[in-house]
């Protein structure tokens, strides 16, 4: 897959270098501290430094077997994709109107449900467990407010 990596290669460097140029625009160095420039300049110069790595292996590296093999997923993979993408905008569309903790509950048993293939009950448990202790920690410990539908969930 020398081609397709030595693509991803100058795709991240692009993306190093948009994130290298932003980070100026920012203080590097606050009062207390790192400011905002700094994490973005050091994660697009570790992110460049990585994408030429990966595109001089490409070019040292011998060539395998695997290299020409075709690396796009079957039908079933991009249906479950498909199927993700679907419930993660049904997610965001309902959040507001019908609550956050209720709203993830469905998403999560959903997904264990019709991709993972648990049964309903077990679905419904995983759902009850993530919602819960996401309002838990977050909703009741740290007081941050989520969005609250129409039944006041």
């Amino acid at each position: 897959m020398k081609k397709g990596d030595r693509v991803l290669a100058f795709i991240c460097m692009g993306l190093s270098l948009w994130l290298i140029l932003e980070s100026l625009q920012f203080d590097y160095l606050s009062e207390f501290g790192p400011g905002p420039g700094f994490e973005p300049f050091w994660l697009g110069i570790i992110l460049a430094i990585l994408s030429i790595a990966l595109l001089i292996n490409t070019f040292i590296r011998p060539p395998r077997k695997e290299d020409d093999a075709p690396r796009l997923p079957g039908m079933a993979a991009l249906g479950r994709v498909g199927l993700i993408m679907l419930l993660t905008a049904g997610l965001a569309l309902a959040l507001n109107t019908v609550g956050f903790t209720l709203t993830v509950f469905v998403y999560v048993t959903l997904i264990m449900f019709m991709l993972e293939h648990f049964s309903i009950l077990k679905s419904m448990f995983y759902g009850i467990m993530l919602s819960g202790s996401i309002y838990l920690i977050f909703g009741y410990w740290m007081e941050i407010n989520f969005p609250v539908g129409f039944l006041g969930i």
